[in-house]
This record gives C-alpha cells, sequence and structure tokens, in this order.
C-alpha cells in the first residue's frame, strides 16, 4: 500500500513518511487492505491477491513451456537443432508474459484501485468484488477492468522476454 499511495498522491515526503501516516490515520490493518474493514474484507482482498498472484504466475509458467515446445517442435520439422535460440527464448518469455497479463491485469487494477479508494465513511468500494461490480456497471466489464492493459501488455512481454 506504501508504494501504490507514493505513486498515486503527493501527501507524503517519502516511504517512512507514507508508512507512519497510514498507521496512523487508518491504523496496522491498513497494511493488509485491498478493500476496506477488517475480517472479510481485509482478508478476502489479501486471499484474493495471493490466490490471483498464483493463478497470473501458473499461466505465465504454462504460458512458457507451451512456448517452447512449440519451437522445439518448429526446430525439429525444419532439421534445425532442438536446443531454442536466444531469439526463441525470449519470444517464449513474451508469450508467457502476454498470458500472464490476462489474469494479472485486472487484479492489479482493482488492487490498486482498492488501495487508492479513501478510507472511512468516503470509500468507494466495499471490497474486491464490489469493485468489480462498479467498474462493469460504470464502463463494462471489459473496459473497466482492461483499462490501461495495452501499456501493461508491453511491458510485460518485453519483461519476460528478458526473464
Amino acid at each position: 500500500i506504501v508504494k501504490v499511495r507514493l505513486q498515486t498522491t503527493t501527501r507524503y515526503t517519502g516511504a517512512v513518511d507514507a508508512a507512519t501516516k497510514i498507521f496512523k490515520d487508518e491504523g496496522p490493518l491498513a497494511f493488509y487492505k485491498v478493500g476496506g474493514g477488517w475480517a472479510a474484507e481485509a482478508l478476502g482482498g489479501v486471499l484474493m491477491g495471493v490466490v490471483g498472484h498464483a493463478d497470473a504466475v501458473s499461466v505465465q509458467f504454462g504460458g512458457f513451456h507451451y512456448a517452447r515446445r512449440q519451437f522445439e517442435a518448429r526446430n525439429t520439422f525444419h532439421n534445425r537443432p532442438a536446443p531454442l535460440s536466444y531469439t526463441q527464448i525470449y519470444a517464449s518469455g513474451a508469450f508467457a508474459g502476454l498470458a500472464n497479463s490476462v489474469l494479472s491485469g485486472p487484479i492489479e487494477h482493482v488492487r490498486i484501485r482498492l488501495q487508492t479508494q479513501p478510507h472511512g465513511a468516503g470509500r468507494l468500494y466495499s471490497g474486491p468484488l464490489d469493485c468489480v461490480r462498479k467498474l462493469g456497471a460504470h464502463e463494462g466489464i471489459m473496459r473497466g477492468l482492461f483499462r490501461g492493459q495495452a501499456v501493461t501488455l508491453l511491458r510485460e512481454a518485453q519483461a519476460y522476454g528478458c526473464w
């Protein structure tokens, strides 16, 4: 939450200042929130992040190995050595990044919206599902959840290509 707040507001002078003010204003559980209150919402938000991240990483590894096997089969078919070239390894990683982004982009979008909303009576969303519902009602599910996805796709393809 400290990183997101530093990136989205000018209220804080640095990470320590942000952490101190968040702790003072919102309490220690604010560092675990993704939506609002404690219990179901905070734990649900943390769980959503953990499960969502695990799913995205599973897709990432699956995508990488699928692309790698396709390149190996292509190399064998064309009587080339089966080991991949650096370009093919990069392309396999880029494919993994694109596959990962389909899940991680919307999950991160919801997480950031929840972490940057006002706390207390002024909050906009009661939790992750409420955020998804409101985004869908306002902009449509696809447009609301995938806002900013083009930049994410470009970033992830390059990052995972190098990975």
